[in-house]
């Protein structure tokens, strides 16, 4: 039996009219493909004879009929992918010219150290004030954009500037001769410092079950919980019985506990969410093809099995994040971590059905053996298990290589477009594994000239179409994978070791740190337009954000009495309100016109208005407010004006967004914040070695860091409430950890340079005061996840102990 007990769904049981069990249409699913794709898939052939073509590969059938070569266009974007187009032409056009930038830039860098070689500065900088800064002689332009490579490591780097484990790796820390600069991309190497590790040692005394000073041996393996005694495993059921029956492999789907409309409600669940931060499978295949199949011959060993009982253990996840108790309060605030309980995540005994037909096709080299073993790393993220997540999305990587390696032709198939979103995917979380906590890389990124961008070109149904309107997951999606390669150049620019002749010298880090600042900004000015945010306020959601009014999405578990349901209600978001009685309930939606009525509609019974899919009822709304229904952002509902924004103020009411919208962005905008930290962070290790040496453009470099540091959306409300839909948790937990160190030393004023800096250069007051907020935003994300995160419980107890939070735990 599954866990979704809790969230009771309609109970309809469908049925044809010869008797036999089928499945009944599903509610906004369009049997028809994408206009512009259907168009693309015929070979040139048939469409200059204007005839129907069977898209035989390699060869049609009307080809070989007539013995000629028979050839495809590339699925060509529609007109709804005009942004993501744009997107991808700005990149294509950013490489072109950073081959001449490059080519520029590196002679120029070797004039700068030729120049300086030949007459060094030999004048000390006085220690009581801020040297002033030597004459640039380089350009200040941008000198990368997405591909390219600073000059300083145009060679004898790893592949796309990641460190990889090997004799010739390079390490993600500089070269200890490099005393000025030290640039570290985790944050447990920063916290080995010695600045670091003196201010550690004065909060040592008040924190004795922790030795501060194994930060520096052991900081991936603490980040992971592997030498803490607790069993942080996925758990095989409820029961503790050693012979427990997981049920059998081939049965039919009711013996798992499942009917038409649980697999439907889970399957939306999913969908509506955690796909559009993962958009790795095709819902309109899933929904018209696999569920049907399913529910007709049951769930067997093979990998479409696999993949379904993956898709509704997230699907319980999406539930339970929004609609289950919380795991545990603290202060009378409850936690941000829903569904479930702290040893039984939710979803979990869908999980292990699928996890036990995992091992029939380990062997498989198919897109499907990708998607299963992506499935299951993003359902061990949401429920914080690192070590689980690492490995799957390994397994994912090397699924992708092997499928690419074996089958080249599968690049230029239908599959294509969703073997490059897992793929690039992939790519974005090894990084983040990479960079945080030293991971080897897979080899995944030496294919990336061979693996273009997502284009969103496969078959879509009509909730693809309005969630995409509503929240553009695409352009998210493609503007993450930019990000990622401009944070993998920054990394390998600044990454330095004895094999790496050519790193940029202390003299010329300022100048190169300065370029990759404009490279940030340059990315974040290329965005499209409704994904743009001001400096300033990186609170403020898009103009196109759409907030809800009407019945609650955060009713509480404990009231879950109330089953009542109907046999004629379609299955609809369990995420968002339900439309009220009489409002009109649109079934489909034209692809192609946005805001036009749609040929068929009925009414919702108001009997059962006021009933979520989950069972809980909620108050009626009044009918000057209709509500929007997920997946149905027409133009007759008219959304209530609500203040676009995110908020440090956790215990205000939350604003409710459609499909995880507010994730996306507080996503998007983090990843940028982490990025422009990062860069900047060496400015921050000499500041606290060597403050004598500070220069003017050091002190803003040091300033430029510490304001990237506060507030990241992802860590403020309503985000924070969905840590289950945050993508890797711990790689948050891990720099909020570093950042509260950092602060913590701020704060104090005891680094008199730090101290110029924050009031000269920060902001003084006001600065505090964010700081101050930002210490709250992210000790309330390491308490939360202490529960169930085993590196957050350690952060938790030197954390309390630094900022004297021993009686608030």
């Amino acid at each position: 039996m599954s866990d979704f007990a809790a969230y009771p769904v309609q109970t309809s049981s469908p049925a044809s009219s010869n008797g036999t069990n089928l499945p009944p249409p599903l509610p906004g699913t369009s049997l028809r493909k994408e206009r512009g794709a259907i168009a693309a898939q015929a070979c040139d052939t048939c469409r200059a004879r204007k005839q129907r073509c069977d898209e035989q590969r390699p060869k049609c059938g009307t080809c070989q009929r007539f013995n000629v070569e028979c050839h495809y266009r590339e699925p060509q974007p529609t007109k709804k992918d005009k942004t993501l187009v744009e997107i991808l032409d700005k990149l294509k056009v950013l490489d072109v010219l950073n081959v001449l930038e490059n080519k520029i830039d590196h002679l120029s860098w070797r004039m700068d150290h030729l120049s300086v070689t030949c007459h060094p500065n030999t004048n000390s900088t006085a220690a009581t004030h801020l040297a002033p800064t030597p004459p640039l002689t380089i350009s200040t332009g941008p000198s990368i954009g997405v591909h390219g490579v600073h000059p300083a490591v145009a060679h004898h780097r790893s592949p796309e500037g990641l460190s990889n484990e090997g004799p010739h790796a390079l390490p993600n820390s500089a070269s200890p001769t490099e005393d000025h600069y030290q640039y570290v991309s985790a944050a447990h190497q920063m916290l080995a410092w010695p600045a670091i590790q003196g201010h550690l040692a004065t909060i040592q005394p008040k924190c004795p079950t922790r030795n501060l000073k194994s930060i520096a041996t052991e900081g991936p393996a603490m980040a992971l919980g592997a030498h803490f005694p607790m069993d942080h495993t996925i758990p095989i059921s409820f029961q503790n019985s050693d012979n427990y029956n997981l049920g059998p492999v081939s049965a039919p789907v009711s013996a798992f506990g499942l009917d038409w409309d649980i697999m439907q409600t889970l399957s939306k669940a999913y969908f509506d969410t955690i796909s559009l931060l993962h958009p790795i499978l095709d819902r309109h295949t899933f929904l018209t093809e696999t569920l049907p199949c399913l529910y007709k011959n049951g769930v067997d060993h093979r990998l479409q099995s696999t993949i379904a009982f993956l898709v509704f253990a997230l699907g319980e996840v999406a539930l339970g994040n929004y609609r289950g108790a919380p795991i545990n309060a603290h202060g009378g605030r409850p936690s941000g971590m829903r569904g479930g309980s702290k040893s039984h995540p939710p979803g979990v005994t869908l999980f292990n059905e699928a996890r036990k037909r995992l091992g029939f096709s380990v062997a498989e080299t198919s897109l499907e053996m990708v998607q299963a073993y992506t499935l299951a790393s993003t359902y061990c993220a949401t429920c914080s298990y690192p070590m689980g997540f690492w490995k799957m999305i390994r397994e994912a990587s090397l699924a992708c290589q092997s499928l690419i390696m074996i089958n080249p032709g599968v690049l230029s198939s239908p599959q294509a477009d969703l073997l490059r979103r897992a793929f690039w995917h992939c790519a974005v979380m090894e990084t983040c594994l990479n960079l945080e906590l030293g991971f080897p890389l897979t080899g995944l990124e030496k294919m990336e000239n061979v693996v273009s961008l997502p284009d969103f070109s496969t078959s879509f149904t009509d909730y693809d179409y309005v969630s995409n309107q509503e929240t553009q997951y695409q352009e998210h999606f493609a503007s993450q994978i930019a990000l990622r390669r401009l944070l993998v150049e920054f990394h390998g620019t600044l990454s330095r070791s004895p094999y790496n002749t050519t790193a940029p010298s202390t003299s010329s880090t300022p100048i190169t740190i300065r370029h990759m600042a404009a490279d940030l900004e340059r990315w974040r000015s290329y965005l499209p337009s409704s994904l743009q945010w001001q400096e300033d306020t990186p609170g403020a959601l898009p103009s196109s954000a759409t907030a809800y009014a009407g019945p609650s999405i955060y009713s509480p578990a404990t009231t879950a009495t109330a089953t009542t349901t109907t046999n004629s209600t379609p299955a609809v978001s369990p995420m968002l309100p339900t439309p009220q009685a009489g409002t009109t309930f649109m079934s489909s939606v034209n692809p192609g016109v946005s805001g036009v009525s749609m040929p068929r509609s009925g009414v919702i019974p108001q009997a059962v208005a006021n009933v979520t899919v989950s069972g809980l009822r909620s108050p009626p709304v009044s009918h000057q407010q209709p509500v929007l229904n997920s997946g149905l952002g027409l133009s007759q509902y008219q959304p209530v004006p609500q203040p676009q924004r995110f908020t440090a103020d956790l215990d205000a009411p939350p604003t409710r967004y459609p499909y995880a919208h507010d994730v996306q962005v507080a996503l998007l905008r983090s990843r940028y914040y982490y990025a422009k930290y990062l860069i900047h962070r060496p400015f921050l290790y000499k500041a606290l070695h060597h403050p004598d040496a500070m220069t003017q453009d050091d002190a803003i470099g040091a300033a430029e860091c510490l304001k990237a540091s506060l507030k990241w959306p992802i860590a403020m409300s309503p985000t924070c409430l969905h840590k289950r839909f945050v993508p890797c948790p711990f790689f948050f937990t891990q720099n909020f950890f570093g950042i509260l160190v950092l602060l913590h030393l701020v704060l104090s004023d005891k680094v008199p340079i730090l101290t110029k800096i924050k009031n000269t250069l920060c902001g003084g007051e006001r600065f505090e005061m964010e700081a101050k907020k930002t210490v709250e935003l992210y000790v309330d994300w390491i308490r939360d996840l202490r529960d169930v995160e085993p590196s957050a419980g350690w952060d938790w107890d030197v954390v309390s102990a630094m900022y004297g939070l021993e009686g608030n735990g």
